[in-house]
């Protein structure tokens, strides 16, 4: 066998070998994704009708302060408390509750809202990031 056969044998092999190594385009599909992104609520306005954020958002380590306007309000959680102060005394005399509580995801939190006698039913929704 020549030199020529084995250079061009072994020039052919890298070539077909550099070919099988690159990357398909059916492999490498990946999901399309939407990046959303919401400003961290520290206040809650209470409302005749409830409140003025019916789902707010809350930041990791955030806290909550929820502005009377005058109105007689008591808040109380339904599913658990998403902060890591007690949700017992949430009202128009003790209006701030926090932080939120670190979780591994990002989490709804429903609860109710007593204003001025009427029930009302907004959320938390707090970040587990």
């Amino acid at each position: 066998m020549s030199l020529y056969r084995i250079v061009s044998g072994i020039t052919a092999l890298s070539l077909l070998f550099s070919v099988l190594a690159l990357p398909t385009s059916c492999s490498q599909d990946k999901a399309p994704y939407v990046q959303v992104k919401f400003a961290c609520t520290t206040t809650i306005d209470v409302t005749d009708t409830g409140v003025g954020t019916p789902d707010a958002y809350v930041c990791k380590n955030g806290k909550v302060t929820w502005n009377a306007n005058g109105h007689i309000f008591t808040v109380f959680f339904k599913n658990g408390c998403p902060f890591q102060s007690d949700c017992k005394e949430i009202d128009n005399q003790k209006p701030t509750a926090g932080p939120i509580k670190d979780t591994t995801m990002t989490t709804i939190y429903d609860y109710g809202i007593v204003v001025d006698g009427t029930v009302h039913d907004p959320h938390i929704i707090g970040d587990g990031n």
